[in-house]
């Protein structure tokens, strides 16, 4: 080393730079840092439900145990823990913004200023925050100019790197990581709420932004600086070159933020195909146009060539559109064209990818996407609008896979579907209604086949209905008998003998008659009340009233008696025995103040000799086996949450699976009836055992929500995630 050199020390260097910020700067600085994170945990926690549901979907579609019990995890610490969660992050964040208003510096390894190898662990995580705040910092991008500027000004800096703000992406996704940690939560888990804390912010931290802009502004800091403060605007999109027709008004946040990615995209210069303008060999063809000569068939090239997509009405699932990306077709392309060309193709990737929807229906899907392209070319309301014709009729489509068995009239209903795509391709050039008329003609479809499939359910399950119930009522038979005859009894003694009948013989009947017609029965309620007015007539009758309300009706009570131990086959020793005792009890009633008729005595002998065999109602009174509890976690709630008309998948060991759709669900014992796509070959599951199918992903929900909104929720991941790489 030459004697001259100097060794400077950049740790201390850099404490050295920063000048003591002054107590009015300090309440500055601290009112940003209360927006920021004030603002960024209420979006958190008015979202936490929206988080949770995303994480269960993404746990039922995911292949492995261990990817869904971090899914699992997560939504299970959102759903109990998320004030104790953001408060952690937002004290994490405080900490951490203190530390930089006090020129207190980050623990020695934190920095690139001293070096060491990363292990796996580390290295994934800083892989997290990397992209966790390259899809902030490009979604807030013209507010961060403008932060980044008036924070270097009033901090009295030339100029402040965009990771070295206190108020940046990255110190408030190094900060929600830091609370996350504080709780404990295993690092998989960790960085999948970290992902979902993201995806939330992206849509809202540049409204925060504005908002702390605006709150400098109000204090004088670069009260010139244009940018920044302004509300995002919902305006109209410049129409780009080689599309037809005006570009309307985004509307929905979704879509505009969408389209605002497809812009920052084309200017970057990522986009896949198109050069900005055709080249002399195309000169005067346009994207749509091309498009318009593919969907017929083949485009001629000048100078005799011929260009043509893989054959649409294959039997294969081929996403014809990244052929076409690497077409001379693209040449006429502008480069937002080209994005939008490169978002329709990923949206028929992931629909593709949709295990919910049957390869015969994705066959079909397949043969729109030209017509799907030249529509959302024409109309880029396609990717605002949920209602969009195009989408709706996507997702029309999908939604009829579950009416779609493999049997004749499976195939029929498929051969209507392709009819109303061959349709739309053979009239499709530039009007939109074309895909709503095929909507409205699909969806009608499929309200016609989900009441045709309702009233073949209805009617084939009755059988079934009527034996589950009755199944159910003979378990519980025993509890609702033993407590009708305590009430009877309740308050009004009756001697031994009676009380015997009523709960060894009359028992039976009114077991059998509960088990067959249930508690509303005809025949159950007027055993019931025959059974009443048996206790109250031998109660001593203390005026006359009471004795001629006696004569009244004891011959139709003795009769309605006799009829039920004839109907229970009680042992003719047993009646006469029965109806000697009842006689001698109503002479007893009707003169209370004489000398009682003492009961006929009954030897041991006796007893065992009219007492009868346990019959089958008699069996049918045991108590039943109580069920093994269940576990009451996010599997039984989503049983629990069943109703009549979803749909279950059920996997078998053998690698298949079948469609079952609910039909009936018992309000007794929690038992469901299932049936196949035809409404026939129904079984029964418990809510225990469904649930118990759920977790170990042997059952998986059919979701009947939209495919393209599904599909768009990812794609803008997927291009976000592409412009961090930008």
């Amino acid at each position: 080393m030459p004697e001259n050199s100097v060794v400077v020390n950049l740790n201390q260097f850099e404490r050295t730079r920063r000048a003591q910020v002054s107590a009015e700067t300090l309440s500055i600085l601290h009112g940003c840092r209360d927006l920021l994170i004030e603002g960024a945990t209420r979006v958190l926690t008015r979202q936490s439900e929206a988080m949770e549901n995303t994480l269960l979907a993404m746990a039922d579609r995911s292949p492995l145990l261990e990817t869904r019990n971090s899914y699992y995890s997560a939504q299970g610490i959102l759903n109990t823990r998320t004030n104790e969660l953001l408060s952690a992050c937002k004290d994490a964040y405080c900490q951490t913004f203190n530390d930089f208003s006090h020129n207190r510096e980050k623990p020695a390894g934190g920095e690139l200023f001293e070096l060491s190898l990363l292990d796996d662990q580390d290295f994934e995580i800083t892989l997290v925050i990397d992209k966790a705040t390259s899809r902030l910092r490009y979604n807030c991008a013209e507010e961060l100019v403008a932060l980044d500027a008036r924070i270097a000004h009033l901090l009295g800096r030339s100029d402040l790197s965009e990771n070295d703000s206190p108020l940046g992406p990255r110190v408030l996704c190094e900060a929600l990581l830091d609370g996350i940690s504080r709780m404990q939560i295993e690092q998989n888990v960790r960085i999948v709420l970290l992902n979902q804390f993201d995806l939330v912010l992206t849509t809202e931290l540049a409204h925060i932004y504005q908002s702390i802009n605006r709150f400098l502004i109000d204090r004088g800091i670069l009260t010139d600086l244009k940018v920044g403060a302004k509300s995002r605007a919902q305006g109209t999109t410049p129409n780009s070159g080689g599309t037809a027709g005006p570009a309307p008004a985004m509307q929905g946040q979704t879509g505009g933020d969408m389209f605002k990615l497809f812009e920052q995209l084309a200017h970057s210069g990522s986009a896949t195909g198109g050069t900005g303008g055709a080249p002399a060999g195309l000169a005067g063809f346009s994207l749509l146009d091309s498009l318009g000569q593919l969907q017929s068939g083949a485009m001629m090239l000048p100078g005799g060539g011929r260009f043509e997509l893989p054959l649409l009405e294959a039997a294969t699932i081929q996403n014809v559109l990244r052929s076409l990306q690497q077409s001379p077709v693209m040449q006429s392309a502008s480069p937002l064209d080209a994005v939008l060309v490169d978002a329709v193709a990923m949206l028929f990737d992931v629909v593709f990818e949709d295990a919910a929807i049957p390869d015969h229906l994705k066959t079909q899907i397949a043969r729109l996407q030209i017509p799907v392209l030249k529509a959302a070319m024409l109309d880029r309301n396609f990717f605002s609008q949920s209602n969009h014709p195009v989408r709706r009729m996507l997702d029309a489509i999908a939604t009829l896979a579950v009416h779609l068995p493999d049997n004749e009239a499976g195939n029929a209903r498929l051969e209507a579907i392709s009819q109303v795509v061959s349709r739309v391709l053979d009239s499709f050039e530039k009007d939109i209604t074309v895909f709503d008329s095929a909507a409205v003609e699909l969806e009608a479809m499929g309200s016609q086949l989900e009441e045709t499939l309702e009233e073949i359910v209805d009617a084939s399950l009755q059988q079934d209905i009527a034996q589950i119930r009755q199944s159910e009522r003979a378990e519980l038979a025993p509890v609702i008998v033993h407590d009708f005859i305590n009430r009877a009894l309740k308050e009004q003694p009756v001697v031994d003998a009676l009380r015997e009948f009523l709960r060894r013989d009359w028992a039976q009947l009114l077991t059998l008659d509960y088990v067959n017609e249930g508690e509303q029965g005809a025949h159950f309620n007027s055993h019931v009340e025959t059974m009443r007015e048996l206790v109250w007539s031998v109660q001593p009758k203390a005026d006359m009233d009471a004795r001629l309300m006696l004569v009244r009706i004891l011959p139709g009570l003795l009769k309605r008696l006799r009829e039920g131990v004839a109907e229970i086959d009680l042992p003719q020793k047993l009646s006469d025995r029965f109806f000697a005792t009842l006689v001698i009890l109503h002479a007893n009633a009707v003169r209370p103040n004489a000398q009682p008729v003492p009961l006929p005595d009954i030897t041991p002998e006796e007893i065992e000799e009219l007492t009868p065999a346990p019959a089958a109602a008699e069996a049918a009174m045991s108590a039943p086996e109580p069920e093994a509890p269940g576990v009451d976690d996010e599997f039984a709630l989503r049983a629990r949450a069943l109703s009549k008309g979803d749909w279950v998948e059920f996997h078998y060991d053998d690698g298949t699976f079948r469609w079952a759709r609910l039909g009936w669900a018992s309000t007794i014992k929690n038992t469901y009836l299932f049936s196949d796509q035809d409404g026939m070959n129904s079984f029964s599951i418990s809510q225990l055992r469904l649930a118990d199918k759920l977790r170990r992903g042997e059952a998986v929900l059919v979701e009947r929500k939209s495919i393209t909104e599904s599909a768009f929720g990812k794609l803008m991941n997927l291009f976000r995630q592409k412009l961090g790489h930008a």
